[in-house]
């Protein structure tokens, strides 16, 4: 069953009834990301920093064998994310 309504205000009540959906949310690990060092620069396809580009979070490679390895579990990513920008974000001041 598929209901599609025009945009309303959420509780008109000529655009009723309201009805509720349970859903399960589900992530998956991409396995990849930008080449980084450890200071979250990104590398260029020689591996030399790229100067003014960091990386942080998912695409700073942390899912695939990076900070978290590849038997990271899921519900992971928020850990990786806050860590690896705080580590771009120290490394890009210290680069100013």
């Amino acid at each position: 069953m598929i209901r599609v309504a025009t945009p309303h205000k959420l509780l008109d009540p000529k655009a009723g009834p309201l009805i509720a959906v349970r859903l399960n949310i589900l992530t998956r690990k991409s396995l990849g990301g930008l080449e980084t060092d450890l200071d979250g620069r990104c590398l260029t396809s020689a591996g030399e920093p790229l100067p003014g580009l960091y990386a942080a979070g998912e695409v700073n490679g942390f899912g695939g064998g990076g900070m978290m390895g590849y038997n990271a579990l899921e519900g992971t990513f928020l850990g990786g994310c806050l860590f690896s920008g705080r580590t771009a974000g120290r490394a890009a001041a210290g680069a100013v």
